[in-house]
């Protein structure tokens, strides 16, 4: 029969093992969006570095206008970006500390398995040694 006491330490590991792997998604969705953003304004400097390299412009005004856009679209990604770097560092430290409240179930889950052990091979050891005491005294009593 199971320990009560392991029972409900082993029902408590699937849940911490749950809310860990809840933790790395969110982790996970985090970082991709810090990576979407990271790629969305990359793609946006590489294209105002190649269209300041053309050499030929012919609306400087509707350039200067599309310019001020991109920037302004910068400025607001970077702002993006600063909140999903507040973000994924928020999940990291879930996930840290999700991973620690698994890992001292496990342990109390490990450490209530090897004391039952140790109880069992206890009682195991006992009976036995009762068992050749008693045999000792039917060999050793008067008529055996």
């Amino acid at each position: 029969m199971v320990e009560p006491a392991i029972r409900a330490l082993a029902v408590l590991h699937r849940v911490r093992r749950v809310e860990t792997d809840q933790a790395r998604r969110a982790l996970a969705e985090a970082l991709a969006h810090e990576a979407a953003l990271t790629e969305r304004d990359a793609a946006i400097a590489r294209e105002v570095q190649a269209a300041r390299e053309r050499p030929d412009v012919p609306d400087r005004d509707s350039f200067a206008a599309w310019l001020t856009r991109m920037r302004d679209e910068r400025a607001g990604i970077a702002e993006f970006h600063h909140a999903a770097e507040a973000r994924t560092a928020k999940a990291r430290a879930a996930l840290a500390a999700r991973r620690l409240a698994e890992t001292a179930v496990e342990e109390a889950l490990d450490r209530a398995k090897a004391g039952v052990l140790a109880e069992r091979d206890r009682r195991e050891r006992d009976t036995l040694e009762d068992a050749a005491r008693a045999l000792r005294r039917a060999r050793e009593s008067p008529g055996a």
